[in-house]
C-alpha cells in the first residue's frame, strides 16, 4: 500500500468518525508491516533466497557472517514466519549497531544524563553536571568524534588542554570529567565499546592549579566573634519572637550541615543514644529542567538520608544545646505548634527552609564584623573547636561531623580561631623555657 493511499484511507476513517487513537494505531501497524516486507524483499534481492526443505518442511536462508569462510551462515526455522522474524531481527540489529558506531559524546550525553539521574535524588547535582556540560563540552570538537574513534592520545590531549585552558584545580578537573569518564563507562556496559579509553589517561598533576588554604578569619568565627554573633541571635529571638534565630546558636553546639539543621525532628533527640540527637535526614533544594534545556527552581523537600553514609550519626547534646532546644520547644508550644514533628518552624507553623538560617547569619555578621560568613562557617568553627580542645580523638570528631575520612576533617575543616595577638601569646607560652 503506497503512502498516499494510506493517508487517504486514514483520512476517510477520520471523516467517518473513528477514534483518533485507533487511527494512529492502524497507521503504526501498517507502517510496521511495510517495513518488515521491505526488509524481506531487500534480503531476497540482494543476499539470499528463502526456501523450504522438501524432506523436513523447515525453512532456510543465508545471513551475512564475516567470520565464515564464504561470508555467510545458514539458518533454519520451523516456519516461514519464524525465518522472517530471524531475518528482520538480524537487519534491525545491524542497523542499530551502525547507528551506535556513529554515536558521539554529543548524541550520547542525553542518554547518559537520564541514566545518571536514575541513580540520585539530588536534582541540584544533575543541574551542576549539566552546567559543566555547557561550560566545558557543548559545541567542542571532542563531542563530535564518534565514541569508537576516541583513543587514549586524543583524550589525553583533551584532558591536559582542559586543565591548562581553564586553570583547573584537581577537584575541578575531576568534577568536570565525570561526564566523559562515566559516559564512556556506560558505553562499555551497553556493548558499544570494548573498553573505556579514558581509564588509560594519566594526568600530570603538576598542571593543576594549586589551591592555597583560605585565611582563618574568612573560614571560621574567631573566638572573639562567636559570642557577638550568638548574642545577636538571642536578641533577635526576644525582639522578633522567631525561633529560627536560635537555630544559629544551636548550630554552634551541633556542627550540623545547614540542610540537616532544618530537617531535625523532636523524635531525633535521644532516639538511638541517650544524650544525643540523631542526624539522619536533610533538606534538598529541587531543580527541574525545562524543555529548552534551562533549569528552574522547583522548591524544597526533606529526604530520609544524609549527604553520605557517614552523615547518619549521633551528635552529643551538651548542656547549652539542651537549653536552646527547651527554649524552642516552649516557643512552639506557646504558638500552638506543640504537636509539630519538626523542631524549627516559621510563624505559620510550617517547617522553615535553609534560607531562613542563612539569611539570619548574614545579618548578624553584618552587624558585628567586617566579614560576612555563612552557616557552613559555623560547622567549620565547631570542628576546629573540637580539634583545639586536644581532648577528643580525631576519629571521634570525624564521626560526630559525618565525614567518611578524618583527612577531610583535618584538611578542610581545621582552622585557627584565635586572634593574632592571642596566637602569639600561645606560641610564646608553648616555647617558653620558663614553663613549669
Amino acid at each position: 500500500m503506497e503512502k498516499t493511499t494510506i493517508e487517504n484511507f486514514l483520512l476517510q476513517l477520520l471523516q467517518e468518525g473513528y477514534n483518533l487513537n485507533d487511527v494512529g494505531n492502524v497507521l503504526d501497524k501498517v507502517k510496521e508491516d511495510m517495513d518488515r516486507k521491505e526488509i524481506i524483499q531487500k534480503h531476497i534481492k540482494e543476499f539470499s533466497t528463502i526456501w523450504q526443505g522438501e524432506s523436513n518442511g523447515r525453512w532456510y536462508t543465508y545471513l551475512p557472517d564475516a567470520a565464515k569462510k564464504k561470508g555467510r551462515r545458514l539458518i533454519a526455522k520451523s516456519s516461514e514466519e519464524k525465518i522472517h522474524h530471524e531475518i528482520i531481527g538480524y537487519y534491525k540489529e545491524q542497523e542499530e549497531a551502525h547507528g551506535r558506531r556513529k554515536e558521539t559524546l554529543a548524541s550520547f550525553y542525553p542518554e547518559w544524563l537520564r541514566y545518571k539521574s536514575l541513580h540520585t535524588d539530588a536534582t541540584s547535582y544533575i543541574r551542576r553536571i549539566d552546567d559543566d556540560w555547557k561550560r566545558f563540552y557543548q559545541g567542542t570538537e571532542i563531542t563530535k568524534i564518534p565514541l569508537v574513534e576516541l583513543d587514549r592520545v586524543t583524550l589525553d590531549e583533551w584532558a591536559h588542554s582542559l586543565i591548562r585552558d581553564n586553570s583547573l584545580t584537581k577537584t575541578q578537573y575531576y568534577n568536570a570529567t565525570v561526564i566523559i569518564r562515566q559516559a564512556l563507562a556506560l558505553a562499555v556496559d551497553k556493548g558499544m565499546l570494548a573498553a573505556n579509553p579514558f581509564s588509560a589517561v594519566k594526568v600530570q598533576t603538576k598542571m593543576f592549579r594549586t589551591v592555597r588554604k583560605k585565611p582563618n578569619e574568612s573560614q571560621v568565627f574567631m573566638t572573639d566573634e562567636q559570642p557577638l554573633v550568638e548574642k545577636e541571635a538571642w536578641n533577635d529571638f526576644y525582639e522578633n519572637d522567631y525561633s529560627a534565630c536560635l537555630g544559629i546558636a544551636l548550630c554552634f553546639q551541633l556542627g550540623a550541615r545547614l540542610g540537616e539543621m532544618v530537617a531535625l525532628k523532636w523524635s531525633d533527640i535521644d532516639e538511638e543514644r541517650i544524650g544525643c540527637i540523631h542526624i539522619q535526614r536533610m533538606e534538598q533544594k529541587m531543580h527541574r529542567q525545562l524543555p529548552d534545556g534551562t533549569w528552574k527552581s522547583a522548591g524544597y523537600r526533606v529526604v530520609e538520608h544524609t549527604k553520605s553514609e557517614a552523615g547518619n550519626r549521633n551528635v552529643d547534646l551538651v548542656q547549652d544545646a539542651r537549653k536552646i532546644l527547651e527554649m524552642i520547644r516552649e516557643w512552639n508550644a506557646g504558638h500552638g505548634f506543640q504537636d509539630s514533628e519538626y523542631i524549627f518552624l516559621g510563624k505559620d507553623g510550617k517547617r522553615i527552609h535553609a534560607g531562613a538560617l542563612n539569611c539570619r547569619i548574614r545579618k548578624y555578621c553584618s552587624h558585628t564584623m567586617a566579614t560576612v560568613k555563612t552557616m557552613h562557617k559555623i560547622r567549620k568553627t565547631y570542628i576546629s573547636a573540637l580539634i583545639d580542645s586536644g581532648e577528643i580523638n580525631i576519629d571521634k570528631i570525624r564521626e560526630l561531623v559525618g565525614h567518611e575520612d578524618e583527612r577531610t576533617t583535618f584538611h578542610n575543616y581545621c582552622y585557627n580561631r584565635e586572634t593574632d595577638a592571642r596566637t602569639h601569646e600561645n606560641i610564646e607560652r608553648a616555647l617558653s623555657r620558663d614553663k613549669v
